[in-house]
């Protein structure tokens, strides 16, 4: 017989927000937009409005973003002012075109964010996508290098920034914009 007691007293969650920036541009000076990206017990998710991730420009727009929330964080403080990552995606596909590490695990981060970003509005990776992001996900948390996983995987570059760019299209029109 299974026991299915109720911890008491009950687990109390922790629920935080942190502040997450995106820069596309490799001139540009900090991040282009952000989003806030809660934190609950295991869990996180970015903030959403509508079944759309919600973005911002400026971190300093991070309260007035968390107002037009709709996801269950609108209540969470402190609101954030600096940034917990920066996802630097035009390095990322850098990295992927020309590098054999990723030494600062930006690559590792990028596909992590995606990852929380896209099951909040319910998209569903392509599987030839899934795998190959799910397989380099894999590999970094095990070792920075993946040039030898890539050659023995039979995995392309260019298939890896396929997936990648599949995901920040993805990301772009499942998105809606605060200010």
């Amino acid at each position: 017989m299974d026991s299915q007691f109720v911890a008491f007293p009950p687990k109390v969650l922790v629920r935080e927000l942190y502040l997450i920036g995106f820069r596309v541009d490799p001139t540009a000076d900090g991040p282009q937009f952000c989003t806030l990206i809660g934190s609950e017990g295991d869990g996180e998710r970015p903030i959403t409005k509508g079944d759309r991730l919600l973005f911002f420009r400026k971190p300093t727009d991070a309260a007035k973003a968390l107002e037009e929330s709709d996801n269950g964080f609108e209540d969470v403080r402190p609101v954030p002012t600096e940034l917990e990552l920066l996802c630097e995606i035009s390095e990322v596909l850098y990295l992927v075109n020309s590098e054999a590490e990723d030494k600062d695990g930006l690559l590792f981060e990028l596909i992590a964010v995606f990852d929380d970003l896209l099951r909040a509005v319910k998209m569903t990776v392509p599987a030839e996508y899934a795998t190959v992001l799910a397989a380099m996900a894999e590999r970094l948390g095990e070792s920075q290098e993946f040039a030898s996983f890539l050659s023995g995987s039979g995995v392309t570059r260019e298939k890896l920034e396929d997936a990648l760019m599949w995901c920040v299209g993805a990301v772009a029109v499942k998105s809606t914009w605060v200010g």
